[in-house]
């Protein structure tokens, strides 16, 4: 790093959050012998998603053991499913493993950024003022980024405590308290059940039936941690059993038997675990399997047989400043209301910092082109720019770390391609963006998410699959092991 006494700090590369995309950047870049970056961290503390959620019953929705860096594992998983306490520490060891504190700046949020020509550097803005001056910037964000609460008549009204899945405010105490929670997405399956264990009554808002499937958690018992800490072929077998098994869920997508065969056991379940018909029915997707992401929980189901849990499927149209008025004129009074209503999602970018160029934007490129990216990394006009997890990067059928670690190291290798070449401009060719989009956009349309019958968050308004990746995760790691140094467009 560079500073004048005056002037903004210089780095090489600045990389925006510390989540596990951010970190997966910052390791490479320094095993590639690049130290001078930066970290910029919007909160008081490091960590991404598992610093921010902290509801009750949050964890990993897929294997522990694959919820993991490969060259970080970790063998000291107490349960199957991780929660979100072991989750924090985890990202927290790999911070001091890989020593990344010293490149953190906590409370660095940023505003906006200007690609300075002359420079050949990105201008960056925080929120407070400051200047930092960078050759790459890296966008260790996107998507499930920006809470979303459904603009209901009344809501600032409402008299009791509400909180967003994302922003849960620890001094809540849920015993014996009425609780609405609206929302029937992964962050619900896991506070629905919890919440229930304790609190007076949880009136369930659902819009939408989500499949659930059995996860199987238990803990792991200390002997069986043991083995794994001190066998690491038993570690890296039980890593490859597990990721065999969810790239099964892959072949749903263009398996018609296996999507019957999915559904079979959600809907197992289902009957095993809730008596009442009426309920089984409004738990019942009307979709195909897959359409949407799989949801995992033991307790989900089960929840709606307990004598505290209502299940309400009529609109919310108004809220009260006791409760929650429906279409059909009930009104459900509560004490407190959990928004489990997912994020901005296809609408993302007006709500992320703008990147500008002296001939376009971020936002000005995504109003345009649409939630594109070349190879879902890097975006045509908009040099020395990186996204981990963009358009198209998403693999919602297993552990999103086994897109996050290739994804990551092919950043840090183009990066350091454009510093061993002396690059000052680097940004792929309007041509090979459009060939990779339209080429990932065209196998999408076949499969589950566009022709299940469901509406997602990975489809834009236009019917558009532009979040998951078109192929499984053999795909993707033999996609990000070759910079293709012929798609990009040099300067210097």
């Amino acid at each position: 790093m560079t500073a004048s006494s005056t002037g903004p700090e210089r780095y090489d590369v600045a990389i925006i959050g510390t989540g596990f995309s951010g970190l997966g950047v910052a390791i490479n870049l320094r095993r590639l012998g690049l130290d001078n970056f930066v970290m910029l961290e919007r909160a008081d503390a490091i960590g991404g998603t598992w610093r921010d959620n902290v509801y009750p019953g949050c964890a990993v929705d897929v294997p522990s053991v694959l919820y993991s860096y490969s060259f970080a594992p970790n063998p000291d998983w107490t349960r199957l499913y991780a929660t979100q306490p072991e989750l924090r520490a985890y990202t927290e060891s790999v911070v001091d493993r890989f020593d990344l504190r010293q490149h953190v700046r906590l409370k660095s949020e940023v505003a906006e950024a200007d690609f300075d020509d002359e420079a050949a550097e990105w201008v960056i803005r925080l929120t407070d003022g400051r200047l930092v001056r960078a050759r790459a910037v890296v966008m260790g964000y996107f998507s499930l980024h920006t809470a979303a609460i459904p603009d209901i008549p009344g809501r600032a009204g409402f008299a009791g405590p509400q909180m967003h899945s994302s922003a849960w405010d620890p001094a809540f105490e849920p015993e014996g308290k009425r609780i609405a929670v609206v929302g029937a997405g992964a962050s619900a399956v896991q506070i629905v059940p919890a919440l229930a264990r304790t609190a007076g009554r949880v009136v369930s808002f659902q819009r939408t039936a989500a499949w659930v499937l059995p996860r199987g958690d238990r803990p792991i018992p200390p002997a069986v941690r043991t083995l794994l800490r001190r066998i690491p072929p038993l570690r890296l077998a039980a890593r490859g059993f597990v990721f065999t098994f969810l790239e099964a869920l892959h072949f749903a997508e263009f398996h018609p038997s296996l999507v019957r065969l999915y559904a079979r056991i959600c809907l197992a379940a289902l009957a095993r675990q809730v008596p009442d018909p009426e309920v089984r029915r409004k738990l019942t997707p009307d979709y195909s399997f897959g359409c949407k992401r799989p949801m995992v929980s033991d307790e989900y189901y089960a929840a709606y047989a307990r004598p505290n849990v209502d299940l309400i499927t009529e609109k919310i149209i108004e809220i009260t400043a006791t409760g929650l008025r429906t279409a059909d004129g009930a009104h459900h009074e509560v004490d407190a209301i959990v928004w489990a209503t997912g994020f901005h999602v296809q609408d993302s970018i007006a709500r992320f910092p703008d990147f500008r160029t002296s001939t376009t934007s971020t936002r000005e490129k995504f109003g345009r082109d649409g939630f594109t990216a070349y190879r879902g990394i890097a975006f045509a006009g908009l040099p020395n720019l990186f996204a981990v997890t963009g358009p198209n990067t998403a693999l919602p059928h297993t552990s999103q770390f086994l897109a996050i670690e290739p994804t990551a190291r092919l950043i840090a290798r183009t990066i350091t391609h454009m510093r061993d070449n002396a690059i000052r401009r680097y940004t792929p060719t309007e041509s090979a963006e459009r060939a990779w989009v339209t080429r990932a956009r065209e196998l999408l349309s076949t499969r589950i998410w566009s022709t299940g019958g469901c509406t997602s968050y990975f489809i834009d308004p236009t019917g558009t699959n532009t979040l998951t990746y078109p192929g499984g995760t053999w795909t993707l790691r033999r996609d990000r092991r070759n910079l293709r140094v012929e798609d990009w467009q040099r300067d210097g």
